[in-house]
This record gives C-alpha cells, sequence and structure tokens, in this order.
C-alpha cells in the first residue's frame, strides 16, 4: 500500500508580508540516481502552499521500499515570471508530514 506524504509552508518576505503567487516545486534529491520530481503548489493569498505526494514517487522497486526512508527534500521557489528565488537545504528523511516557514530576502 502506497504512504501519502503532504508539505505544507508559509512564505513570507524578511519584512514578514505574505507572498502569494509564488510556484514551490519538491524534489526527492538522489545521490546515485536522478533527482524525482514530488510535486508542485502555489502560494495562497496568505502566502501558504500545500504539496501532496505518493511514496512510489521516490520509492522506485520492492528493495527501495525496505531500504529507503523518507525522502530528502529540496523545494525551489519561482515567481510568476519563472525565475528562481529561492532553493531551501536538503531535508534528509522527511516525515510524512514536513513543514517549512520560508523567508525570502528579496533586498538587491
Amino acid at each position: 500500500m502506497s504512504h501519502a506524504y503532504l508539505i505544507a509552508g508559509t512564505i513570507t518576505d524578511n519584512q514578514g508580508k505574505p507572498m502569494a503567487g509564488l510556484i514551490v516545486k519538491a524534489y526527492d534529491i538522489d545521490l546515485l540516481s536522478e533527482d524525482d520530481f514530488l510535486g508542485q503548489g502555489e502560494t495562497a493569498s496568505e502566502g501558504s502552499f500545500t504539496i501532496l505526494y505518493r511514496q512510489e514517487q521516490f520509492v522506485k522497486n520492492v528493495l527501495e521500499s525496505f531500504t529507503e526512508g523518507g525522502p530528502d527534500i529540496v523545494l525551489t521557489i519561482y515567481d510568476d515570471t519563472g525565475h528562481l528565488l529561492h532553493t531551501t537545504k536538503r531535508r534528509g528523511g522527511a516525515a510524512r508530514f514536513e513543514k517549512y516557514l520560508i523567508v525570502l530576502d528579496l533586498r538587491s
């Protein structure tokens, strides 16, 4: 049976203002094989986002189902034009529910 996983979070700017309309993409980063795309979400008016994905998106065979823990998650955040704004640090062995509070410093 496949397990469901959830990533939820909020993105604000460095002044605490919620950032709406951003695209958040989640990946399972693999050292010995190709990275797995887990899903994406868009931030709502309050800066919140969710990404729901399933175990088979990062576990590819029966052997991995016994040896693979949770995915090693990296989030990439894009503005509405597709410009990359931020990439999170890898979060290894993610649980079935992961919460992120991301503050973007857009001064530059």
